[in-house]
Parts: structure tokens; sequence; C-alpha cells
């Protein structure tokens, strides 16, 4: 299981790329972007291809997180697979994460925007403080606090450890948007400028296919 203070160094790393603007640190590519959010939308990755041709050579999601199951306040449960039709934005994030509050607003936006599109924010919530499941009334208390209009649900630790793995990035905010067939176009790591605006941009690509 990944560990808190994993998430919580990549959390604080983020803060601080998003308060200087900039950040030099080792990184795959030696950017800042890369050290604070792992490699850039659209960069190669091992196992993973962001083709420029046709939709149909994006890698459908991952097997196990496409039918891993989300739990909804009240206990109901549902999969990606159960959504599929409709664009969606797979939000990992926690309350105790500040790069998640900064990124919220932007979300409720795509929200706003898109919604009679088929497009769909779901906030997966990673747990509290010691990695254990959230509880929805302060899960519902913080959504009311930050004016969110999009579904929050809760992911248990193997899920959240399989979302890391296929993004190759152990921290939170990690968005994750998958298309009307289920296919994988876009991982956003973080909460820096760069990375929210190539999210709103592929968002918007994909509502207009």
């Amino acid at each position: 299981m990944i560990k808190r203070e994993v998430f919580k160094a990549f959390a604080f790393l983020a803060v601080v790329v998003i308060a200087v603007g900039s950040l030099a640190a080792c990184g795959t590519s030696g950017s800042a972007d890369t050290a604070a959010n792992g490699p850039a939308n659209g960069d190669k990755k091992p196992n993973m291809t962001w083709p420029e041709g046709a939709k149909s050579e994006y890698p459908m999601l991952d097997s196990a997180l496409a039918k891993a199951p989300m739990e909804a306040d009240g206990g109901s449960t549902f999969t990606v697979e159960d959504r599929k039709g409709k664009v969606l934005l797979l939000n990992l994030w926690a309350i105790w994460c500040v790069p998640c509050k900064v990124e919220m607003p932007e979300l409720v936006k795509l929200q706003d925007q898109y919604r009679d599109k088929g497009f769909q924010v779901i906030g997966l919530n990673v747990g509290n403080d010691d990695m254990a499941p959230e509880d929805f009334g302060r899960m519902k208390e913080f959504a009311g606090t930050m004016n969110l209009n999009y579904e929050l649900v809760r992911i248990n630790n193997q899920t959240t450890d399989d979302y890391a793995r296929v993004a190759k990035f152990a921290g939170v905010p990690l968005s994750v948007v998958v298309d009307r067939e289920g296919r994988m176009r876009g991982v956003f790591k973080g909460a820096s400028p760069s990375e929210i605006q190539k999210m709103k941009e592929t968002v918007a690509t994909l509502v207009n296919e």
C-alpha cells in the first residue's frame, strides 16, 4: 500500500511548484514540471502510448481500474465500466491535500461547462490522514465548503495503488481522463497551472468528438 507520507510529500511539492512557478529537480526529463508532476501528459511512457493518430490507438483504461468498485454515499457501488458512453474525469483527491483544493474550482467549472455533453467529474477520495476510508459526512461538509458540483466517492487502497501504478505517480491530485469508449486519453499529475490547462484542453476536445 502506498503510504500517506508519500502522498503528502508529493502534495507538498506541488504546493511549492504552484507558489514559485518553477522548481529545479532531478527527473527523467530534467524539467521542473516532471519533478513535481511526473512526465508531462503527451510524453511517451513505458507500456503507455499517446498516439497522434486515430483515437482507437489509445490504450483502454487498465482492466483493474475499469472494474474497480467506487463507493457512493449510502453504500452503493459502481464502476467506470458502468459509465461507458460518458467522458469521465477521474480525480484522486484527499481532504488533507492542499493542491487538491487549488485544483477543485477548475473541476467545478469543467462540470458546469460540459454537463450537458455527457461529461462527468468523479472525485475519488483516497482516504483520511491515516489512509483509512474517509467519512462521508466529512466529505459532504467539505464539498459544501468548496462548492463542489460533482460526485464524490471512496476507493480502497488497492485501487489507489493501481492508479499510482498506471500513472507512475504516487501522489494527489491525480486525474485520469477516459473517453466514451473507455480509452485513457490523458493523465494529469499534480495541480500546476500547466497540468490544469492541458487537462482542460483534453476535456474540451473529447466532449466534442
